[in-house]
C-alpha cells in the first residue's frame, strides 16, 4: 500500500515537472527570432505610391490642399496589410509606433497592434494570432503565433487602425524563410480595388483588432484589395478628398461620410464631391451611404430626428443625381448595414466586431452585384 502511495507521488512530481518544463523547452522569444524589414514584402490595400510616409495612405502633393486633421489621420495606416509567404513555425513582429498613444473606448490591439492571417487550404483566410502592444515603448516586440508546422504558408498581417507605423519588421525563426507571397490571393495589383471613404467608423472605430474593419472583412470575402481612407471625425466631403478618391482607378467607390456631416455640410459640399466623383469615374459604380442607425437614436429623439433629416437628405440628393443622369451612382439604406437589435456598437455609435461583421455582410450584398 505503501509503494502503492510512493508510486503515486512519484507520478504526480514527474507530471508536474514535465508540466513545468514543457513552456520552456517549447518556448521562443520574441528576441531570438530573425526579422526582415516589411519593405522587402508585399504591402497591399495602399492607394498612392507618393505618401509622406510608407504605411501612410494619401499623397503627398495633395498636403497643401488637405486640412491638417485629415492629414495627420492619413498618417495612421488604417487598412494596410502586408502579404507574404514563410516555413517558420514562430511569427512575430517589430513595429514602431508614430504616436503610442490609447482611446478609453478601443481596445489597444485595435489601435496600435498588428494582427496575423494566413491562408487555409480551401484558400480561405483564417485568423492566427495578434501581437499585442505591451509597454510604454514606442517600439513594439511581440510573437503573434507559435508552435505551428513548419510548412510553407501564406500570410497577411494588418497594420494598426488608429495609428501610424514608421517602421515593421517580420519576425521569423532563425533557420525559416520568408518572402514574397506564391498565390496571387489578395496581392498588389491583381485587379481594381474598392475604395472607401468614410468617418471613424471606415477607420475602424472600435474593433478590437485591425483585422476586423468591415473594409479588411470585406476584403478577405471578395479577394479583392480594399484602400480605407476613414477619418475619425473629418469625413467631410472637401473637394480636395473628392480629387484623392477619384484618382484611384477602383472598381467600386464606396461613400460612407454622413456620420461626420451636418445638415450644411451636406448642402455645401454633397452634390460638388458625388457629380465630380461620377464625372471623373463614369463606368464605376458609386454607392452613397446612409448614416448608420445609432442604437441611442431608439431613446434620443434629437439624434433620431437629426439621423431621419440628414438620410432623407441624402436620399433625396440621389435622386436628384440620378435624374440629371449619373446613372453609375447606386443606394445603400441605414436598415442594411444596421443591426436589428442595437447590440453592435461600444458606445451607440462605433461599431464593435460585431458591428463590423454585420455592417460587411450589409456591404457585400451591394458590392458582390
Amino acid at each position: 500500500m505503501e509503494d502503492h502511495i510512493i508510486m503515486k507521488k512519484l507520478f504526480l512530481l514527474t507530471v508536474a515537472a514535465l508540466m513545468l518544463a514543457a513552456p520552456s523547452a517549447l518556448a521562443q522569444k520574441a528576441s531570438d527570432l530573425k526579422y526582415v524589414d516589411a519593405k522587402s514584402l508585399m504591402l497591399i490595400n495602399k492607394g498612392y505610391d507618393n505618401t509622406e510616409l510608407y504605411y501612410s495612405r494619401l499623397p503627398l502633393d495633395m498636403k497643401s490642399a488637405t486640412r491638417k486633421g485629415v492629414w495627420d489621420l492619413g498618417l495612421n495606416s488604417a487598412g494596410l496589410a502586408i502579404r507574404f509567404s514563410s516555413d517558420s513555425r514562430t511569427i512575430g513582429f517589430r513595429w514602431t509606433l508614430l504616436n503610442n498613444f490609447i482611446m478609453h473606448h478601443m481596445a489597444g490591439t485595435g489601435i496600435r497592434g498588428i494582427d496575423l492571417y494566413r491562408l487555409d487550404e480551401n484558400d480561405h483566410w483564417h485568423f492566427v494570432g495578434t501581437a499585442i502592444p505591451n509597454g510604454k515603448d514606442t517600439t513594439k516586440t511581440q510573437i503573434a503565433v507559435s508552435g505551428m508546422d513548419g510548412r510553407e504558408h501564406e500570410y497577411m498581417a494588418y497594420l494598426p487602425l488608429y495609428d501610424g507605423v514608421t517602421k515593421v519588421e517580420v519576425g521569423v525563426t532563425k533557420n525559416a524563410h520568408i518572402g514574397m507571397p506564391h498565390k496571387e490571393i489578395l496581392v498588389k495589383g491583381s485587379g481594381k480595388p474598392i475604395m472607401f471613404y468614410g468617418t471613424s467608423i471606415t477607420q475602424g472605430g472600435c474593433a478590437s483588432r485591425p483585422g476586423m474593419v468591415y473594409t479588411s472583412i470585406i476584403s478577405r470575402k471578395l479577394g479583392k484589395e480594399c484602400i480605407n481612407l476613414g477619418f475619425s471625425g473629418n469625413a467631410r466631403m472637401d473637394k480636395s478628398m473628392a480629387e484623392i478618391v477619384a484618382r484611384v482607378d477602383a472598381e467600386q467607390y464606396v461613400i460612407d461620410c454622413l456620420p461626420n456631416c451636418t445638415i450644411n455640410t451636406l448642402r455645401d459640399s454633397a452634390y460638388y464631391f458625388m457629380t465630380y466623383l461620377a464625372k471623373k469615374r463614369p463606368d464605376a459604380a458609386i454607392y452613397m451611404v446612409e448614416n448608420i442607425w445609432f442604437s441611442h437614436a431608439d431613446v434620443n429623439l434629437e439624434v433620431r430626428d437629426l439621423l431621419i433629416e440628414k438620410n432623407a437628405w441624402w436620399h433625396e440628393l440621389y435622386l436628384k443625381l440620378r435624374k440629371e443622369g449619373y446613372d453609375n451612382l447606386r443606394y445603400i439604406p441605414a436598415e442594411a448595414i444596421s443591426g436589428p437589435d442595437g447590440e453592435g456598437s461600444v458606445d451607440g455609435t462605433h461599431q464593435t466586431d460585431l458591428g463590423f461583421l454585420r455592417m460587411a455582410e450589409g456591404f457585400l450584398r451591394y458590392l458582390r452585384k
